[in-house]
């Protein structure tokens, strides 16, 4: 009976085998190991049937970067796995960029996505991530050059204007911060990151009653999100600091309320 279970499990297991290798050459798409990550999850088993194939390598690692699970260690492992495999690879490093990045390693992220837009220039996005990279180490002007060349590539983003308002009022461009904070509503009227640096740049401006305008509403938004909604907002983040960061966010508006009846005005950007 023993044998006849095995010899059976063994003709499934070659059924599968055969229909795999049928699927991959007839769509020519992807590998069996990518077939298997893709419907088991299973990466030692994928990684195992195709060790070579970079992209495999690369998705596993999106995975664990926030596409279905969090792990930075993991994620860093596979990108670099994918840049082993295949240097010219678009997105890795820019990736790798990301995760270091968000552990404030900023030399390693500089450097990493400086390597994506040496080999892949026309990869824009990569600006926004080394704009951000620059504000956080104050090199603001670099930084403003950045967010702006992102924005000629994608300027339906209000996550852009939101960041060169920052960089914008750490420079003391406070009109010019008000500026692009309102050219960020005109694409997302009711975000409150938004609205709240609107609410800043006005401050500094002295337009006192159109900021507590901005904070109000921006407040009222808030009130009605979610941590996970506010986490959206911020991709390759661990999920498990979206409650301490909406929080945050929200008693950043609410001292900045405060704000009002004080004289000299220094407002604080949220982290992204």
């Amino acid at each position: 009976m023993r044998n006849v279970k095995t010899v059976t499990l063994l003709r499934y297991l070659g059924i599968l085998v055969v229909t795999l290798l049928v699927f991959v050459a007839v769509t020519g798409k992807t590998s069996i190991g990518m077939f298997l990550w893709t419907y088991t999850r299973i990466s030692s088993l994928a990684t195992l049937v195709s060790p070579d194939d970079a992209e495999l390598q690369f998705a596993i690692g999106n995975y664990y970067f926030g596409g279905g699970a969090y792990d930075i260690q993991k994620a860093q492992e596979y990108f670099q796995r994918a840049l082993d495999i295949n240097p010219d690879i678009q997105g890795a490093h820019y990736q790798l960029g990301r995760t270091y990045f968000i552990q404030s390693a900023f030399f390693d992220a500089h450097r990493e996505i400086n390597k994506e837009l040496e080999l892949h220039s026309d990869f824009k996005r990569s600006y926004y991530m080394r704009g951000l990279v620059y504000g956080y180490t104050k090199r603001y002007a670099e930084a403003e050059s950045d967010f702006k060349e992102f924005l000629k590539w994608k300027p339906e983003s209000w996550a852009g204007y939101n960041d060169l308002a920052w960089i914008y009022f750490q420079e003391g461009k406070y009109k010019e911060a008000g500026e692009m904070a309102r050219q960020g509503l005109k694409i997302a009227p009711d975000n409150p990151w938004l609205l709240n640096s609107l609410g800043v740049a006005l401050l500094n401006t002295g337009e006192k009653s159109e900021a507590k305008e901005a904070f109000i509403k921006a407040l009222a938004i808030l009130d009605s999100m979610s941590p996970e909604n506010w986490g959206a907002a911020y991709p390759g983040n661990n999920p498990q600091i979206y409650g301490e960061g909406f929080s945050k966010m929200k008693e950043s508006v609410e001292t900045n309320l405060k704000l009002l009846d004080t004289v000299d005005i220094n407002g604080e950007r949220s982290q992204r």
